[in-house]
């Protein structure tokens, strides 16, 4: 925060959710020698934040966005990704839902018209407004149901249910169903609406109902209403900074505008959540008793553990907390080499293939299967690319991958990938394309007599080390290994391929590649500082 002035954050101004009409939208702060009092709204936007991360949510409203780090490149392309399947969903049932379009209204002059077409029963709005008391909502669409109430439907550019495959139905989406669970909200405080209803209309075109006062699962008895009345004040206490939360890291981390700073507060107070698994998930309970690293790392674990070998620390073992200080010490200590914490399995073959693959989430599309193949101390790569996107061009790659897999001796071939998302993604491109492979086939691929996943067979149960996360780029980044592009990521990488596929760029294409290469040589590097410390 600046000194010398007083300083009130305008998270929802006039582009949105202004109190004042002639205030600009600005992302940033007041500078005033007299106070500025700023009326909070609370908006579905701070419920996702909020499930994201509570860190966020209070940096957003009260800290100074200059500390920001630039939009991430794949967090854009979500945004225009959903943007523009939300535009095509409209116009393609323009005709059929009979629409009251207000998007082309400014956002703090929809409200309004919103009531008026309510109470005059249109059968859809979209882009409408919902304010009541410090709730402001904007869902896509507002569905007219028999009984003169109305329905709040947002469109979702991913899946309407997570989990969701041919032997699960899945369940709603937390996110998702605080989101609906707002917009109920207004709606019922303005009349509208005595249900605890909402739908999400999915990627896949399938409109998906969200039961509000459902339990959340099978264990969880809470209902998704329940939840967002517990999760409602929280949000509400951050925005106003009657409530401030500490910085943890944790995967999302990555995506976030506030991940360099929160990273350095994190670093400098050697907070515990630096420690890989450990997170903001488990970061108070074990703040107990370590406020921080160096703490952590000297705790006594037998002396923390009662007579029966309990913790007291909720959601935290004896193993748990003794596999937390191991890391700990080992960061304190910045020790050279990782831990072996028991002997592990590495297949003896002449050949090895070192695998990734590239992947599109945003238009479900694996893009590109690339292998480092390894004989000996010579390595080739071979790249198997979605020439577009469409199934056909997915199919293909696919068909010249697994014809390259066939042309090789099996029995002299050990497989190396790193987690379970390759797995993941195999088995779901076979049902996908079942005439290209067989699910036996697949599964044979991944044998752990040939296949080894470095992270899960490995890194995870076998190894510690010094460093604040296990990917694969950490790790080989601090083996020694680097690079050739200044930005490798797989969010990047998404972005590179849209690019490509639009123009073509072969220099385009070949970032893509290198990218690929260079992760299956971090893997080759990774294995190698495996195999070398096995020996030992």
């Amino acid at each position: 925060m600046r000194e010398g002035k007083q300083y009130r954050k305008i998270v929802r101004c006039c582009a949105s959710n202004a109190i004042e009409p002639n205030l600009e939208c600005k992302d940033t702060f007041f500078a005033c020698d007299t106070y500025v009092q700023i009326i909070m709204s609370v908006t579905a936007s701070h419920l996702y934040a909020y499930t994201q991360c509570p860190h966020r949510v209070w940096r957003d409203a009260n800290d100074d966005p200059e500390q920001k780090d630039p939009v991430n490149e794949f967090v854009q392309l979500l945004w225009e990704k959903g943007t523009q399947y939300e535009k095509k969903i409209v116009e393609e049932n323009r005709g059929a839902l009979e629409l009251v379009d207000l998007s082309k209204i400014p956002k703090s002059e929809r409200l309004q018209p919103t009531l008026e077409a309510m109470n005059n029963k249109a059968p859809y709005i979209y882009q409408g407004r919902l304010e009541a008391g410090e709730l402001v909502g904007e869902p896509d669409l507002l569905e007219l149901q028999e009984n003169g109430e109305y329905m709040p439907v947002d469109i979702k550019s991913g899946m309407g249910l997570e989990g969701e495959d041919e032997e699960s139905d899945g369940k709603p989406k937390k996110h998702y169903a605080l989101q609906l669970a707002l917009y109920t909200d207004a709606l019922r405080q303005l009349g509208f609406a005595t249900h605890l209803l909402g739908k999400i209309w999915d990627s896949k075109g399938d409109i998906v109902l969200y039961d509000l006062n459902a339990p959340q699962g099978v264990r969880n008895k809470q209902t998704w209403w329940e939840l967002y009345q517990d999760t409602l004040p929280v949000v509400r206490s951050l925005l106003k900074n009657e409530t401030k939360t500490e910085p943890a890291m944790i995967s999302i981390c990555k995506l976030c505008q506030w991940q360099s700073t929160c990273k350095k507060q994190c670093i400098d107070k050697k907070d515990i959540s630096l420690v890989p698994e450990l997170g903001r998930s488990k970061k108070e309970g074990v703040n107990t008793i370590a406020l921080d690293v160096g703490e952590l790392a000297r705790i006594d674990v037998d002396s923390v553990c009662d007579a029966k070998g309990k913790t007291g620390i909720a959601g935290i073992g004896k193993s748990s907390l003794e596999k937390f200080v191991r890391r700990a010490k080992l960061q304190e200590e910045n020790a050279a080499e990782p831990l072996i914490l028991k002997p592990y399995f590495l297949p003896d073959k002449p050949i090895e293939l070192h695998f990734d693959i590239e992947a599109d989430p945003t238009q479900d599309i694996v893009y590109l299967h690339g292998v480092v193949e390894r004989r000996g101390d010579i390595q080739e790569f071979h790249s198997f690319v979605a020439e577009e996107v469409s199934a056909e061009a997915e199919k293909d790659a696919w068909v010249r991958f697994w014809e390259y897999f066939k042309s090789l001796p099996r029995d002299d071939v050990a497989v190396y990938y790193y987690s379970k998302y390759e797995r993941t993604q195999y088995r779901s491109l076979q049902k996908k394309y079942p005439d290209v492979i067989s699910a036996e086939e697949v599964e044979d691929f991944f044998d752990p007599d040939f296949a080894i996943d470095l992270y899960y067979d490995i890194v995870k149960p076998c190894t510690d080390w010094a460093t604040y996360n296990y990917s694969v780029k950490t790790l080989a980044q601090f083996l020694g290994f680097s690079w050739r592009d200044k930005n490798p990521s797989g969010a990047a990488s998404i972005e590179w391929y849209n690019d490509w596929c639009k123009d073509k760029d072969p220099v385009k294409l070949q970032r893509i590649l290198d990218y690929n290469e260079d992760d299956c040589i971090a893997m080759i590097y990774l294995k190698d500082k495996l195999a070398e410390l096995n020996r030992q």
